[in-house]
């Protein structure tokens, strides 16, 4: 008798079988994330417009904002708030191109003093990754710290930000510094357009300036420009710290850190 063969599926058969499964597997995992994700980022613009409704009534309440999220403030599920600050700038109006630069300048010595260079190494040592904002003449500031940067003029906002956000360091030891760099920058420059400077900025000053040597002289800032009102929320999405945004006094929702 002959052997007879029970038909069934070749070895290419099964192969291309399992491929497609997974395709389908895969297509179907991303999908899932890519849902996930929009889930989490609608939470998380949803718990920040409910931080501008409350601090907007705050702010009508008491006159200024408070020091900490209001307690009716809420998180989602997997939504981290963090409140970043609030307080007074000051607001100046008609500024020129030097009064500009030192606006810029004070912004970014402001945050410095107010210990925004300021991170924790690997072993929990505390860090001051920016030290100062340094001006010698009218052509370039300068942030000094661990790894100083001059900023010629005209300083571009978009370039502030770029390099906050593409700042990667190269001792893994001191990776918080990676975050300090970018919240910096990010805050140097919402802080220059809330006391009224606009972009670029196109000059600063000489510091060993006098009214004869024919430098140019740092010009004196309104002391009695008004103040504003200012606070800045994050929403960050835990375990996906590229899910983040935050809110202002303007009510505006953006992407990014303060």
């Amino acid at each position: 008798m002959k052997n007879r063969w029970a038909p069934g599926f070749t070895i290419v058969e099964l192969i291309i079988v399992v491929v497609v499964i997974a395709i389908l597997a895969t297509i179907s995992i991303v999908g899932y994330n890519g849902a996930t994700k929009l889930a989490l980022s609608t939470a998380a613009k949803s718990d920040l417009q409910n931080v501008s409704t409350a601090m907007a009534q705050e702010l009508r309440k008491h006159a200024e904002y408070p020091e900490q999220l209001p307690d009716e403030v809420k998180a989602s599920n997997r939504i981290t708030l963090n409140f970043i600050g609030s307080g007074e700038l000051p607001y100046y109006k008609n500024l020129n191109a030097v009064q500009g630069g030192m606006v810029m300048a004070k912004a970014c010595q402001d945050l410095v003093d107010a210990g925004y260079g300021k991170g924790t190494s690997q072993g929990g040592q505390l860090r001051d990754y920016v030290t100062g904002c340094g001006n010698w003449n009218d052509d370039s500031m300068q942030v000094t710290g661990w790894d100083s940067k001059v900023w010629p003029v005209p300083v571009q906002k978009q370039a502030l930000l770029d390099y906050g956000n593409n700042f990667h360091t190269s001792n893994s030891w001191d990776i918080d510094q990676d975050r300090v760099m970018k919240n910096f920058y990010t805050q140097m420059v919402s802080r220059y357009e809330q006391m009224g400077g606009t972009f670029p900025v196109t000059s600063f000053w000489d510091y060993w300036a006098t009214p004869t040597n024919g430098g140019v002289m740092a010009q004196p800032l309104d002391a009695n420009a008004p103040t504003r009102p200012y606070y800045c929320v994050e929403a960050e999405v835990q375990g996906q710290p590229e899910l983040i945004w935050h809110v202002t006094e303007s009510g505006k929702i953006e992407s990014g850190s303060c």
